[in-house]
């Protein structure tokens, strides 16, 4: 007799959480094409994807690294395969219009291009153009992923000998050097940067293990779905607000109300409604954030020989906007998700049923 088929497990909210910081990303770019001094406190939503990122890894894979059932070797290999096919596209697509730029311009070589080209593919920051700010010049996302990797793989290293205590006083030091991060930085900075590089190290593991800290300090998802609608839209209040003194508030977001808005997303089961449209969310959330790069790039050389009013700079915005949706979906479906059938495919032989995923929710918030 066959066993009825258990529901699969899902925290459907995160995924909309994280398909809002993608956007909040996307708009937060697109402001700075025009004024790099707007917005202070959107950068913010990487810490945000930092945060949500250690609580749904640990959801996924902390039973069988604590166990054993899964190895370091095995670990990374998920995260590679996972974060690494859509960084490539993007920064492959940042390389492409690199080229197309030292045809008409006597600042780039084609030595310089290949040399960050190579860096930027193995998400190693670069130093060869010293008249670019930051340390990716060809897909400015990929910095976040740098450091991603980083703290995963310090995680899965230690993961078996993480007791809740030893995790708690990590979480606590963690703190303390994202405090240091942030008075260094007039508010929690760095890391995107060829002059701020090395403050990401420090601002990436409080977000990080406190998502680990957050899963196991979870409660069952017990408060009402009409809950949800106000955790999806405060997130981009929070980021989009204009407010000053960003070094206090900066800390105050990112040690007190993401750790609180992610604590409350984990305890709502959305509505029949709202749970497609965050499943929705929640997949185009990584391709919308890696691959908006080179369109955006693309889109500031045409605004560098076009002018638009203000009108107009809106509507080319939502144009770019739109752009990054369809190339994002597209990347999705043709590109990242048959090549993830594939790595699962290759990995089923080599790996044991322990090892193998057990959860339906499986897809870290990736930044």
């Amino acid at each position: 007799m066959l066993q009825p088929q258990t529901k699969v497990h899902r925290y459907l909210i995160l995924d909309g959480l994280r398909g809002v910081a993608a956007l909040v990303v996307l708009a937060f770019h697109l402001v700075q094409q025009h004024d790099l001094t707007a917005l202070p406190l959107a950068g913010l939503a990487v810490d945000f994807f930092y945060l949500l990122s250690g609580f749904v890894i640990a959801f996924a894979y902390e039973g069988r690294l604590q166990s054993g059932a899964m190895t370091l070797r095995s670990f990374a290999w998920v995260r590679i395969t996972r974060l690494y096919p859509l960084a490539v596209l993007g920064t492959s697509a940042g390389i492409a219009l690199g080229l197309l730029a030292a045809m008409y311009k006597t600042n780039v070589t084609y030595h310089d291009i290949a040399v960050s080209g190579i860096l930027g593919l193995l998400l190693l920051p670069s130093y060869v153009f010293p008249q670019w700010a930051t340390a990716y010049p060809f897909n400015m996302a990929s910095w976040s992923l740098t450091f991603e990797l980083v703290v995963n793989l310090i995680y899965g290293m230690i993961a078996p000998y993480l007791t809740s205590s030893r995790l708690a006083k990590l979480t606590v030091c963690s703190a303390v050097v994202l405090v240091w991060v942030a008075a260094m930085n007039h508010g929690i900075a760095g890391g995107n940067d060829q002059s701020n590089f090395a403050y990401g190290f420090g601002r990436v593991m409080f977000p990080f293990f406190a998502g680990i800290l957050l899963y196991r300090c979870r409660r069952p998802q017990r408060l009402a779905p009409w809950i949800s609608f106000g955790l999806l839209l405060s997130l981009p209040v929070l980021l989009l607000a204009p407010v000053h003194q960003a070094s206090l508030t900066s800390l105050i977001y990112v040690l007190l109300l993401f750790p609180a808005i992610i604590m409350a997303g984990a305890a709502i089961e959305p509505g029949p409604r709202l749970a497609p449209v965050c499943e929705w969310m929640g997949a185009l959330s990584y391709p919308v954030y890696i691959l908006q790069g080179p369109v955006l790039r693309a889109g500031e050389e045409l605004l560098k020989h076009w002018q638009f009013g203000m009108r107009g700079s809106c509507l080319f915005g939502l144009a770019e906007a739109s752009v990054v949706a369809a190339v994002a979906w597209f990347a999705l479906r043709f590109y990242d998700k048959p090549l993830q059938r594939r790595f699962r495919m290759r990995a089923t032989p080599r790996l044991s049923a322990a090892t193998l995923p057990k959860f339906g929710y499986v897809r870290p918030p990736e930044s």
